[in-house]
């Protein structure tokens, strides 16, 4: 998997990610928009708003993962 970007907006209270998946095109990404209870759910440790400002890649990829196995992935969009 290859996260392209991520940021989490505290306006609204979500979470932006643009990924691709391993067989995914090189010029395809696919974007999750999560809400602050998507991530505490979907989350495989405890998460606090506060953490939103720390992740790291390695756990968006985590957070991908567990959305995952309960929901499709978005489809994929061209560059």
């Amino acid at each position: 998997m290859n996260i392209r970007e991520y940021y989490y907006n505290d306006d609204n209270r979500m979470l932006y990610i643009e990924f691709s998946i391993d067989n995914d095109r090189e010029e395809t990404y696919r974007v999750l928009e999560l809400t602050l209870e998507d991530v505490m759910y979907y989350s495989p440790n405890i998460i606090h708003e506060n953490d939103m400002y720390k992740m790291e890649e390695d756990d968006v990829i985590e957070l991908i993962d567990q959305y995952s196995t309960e929901n499709e992935l978005p489809e994929e969009s061209i560059l």
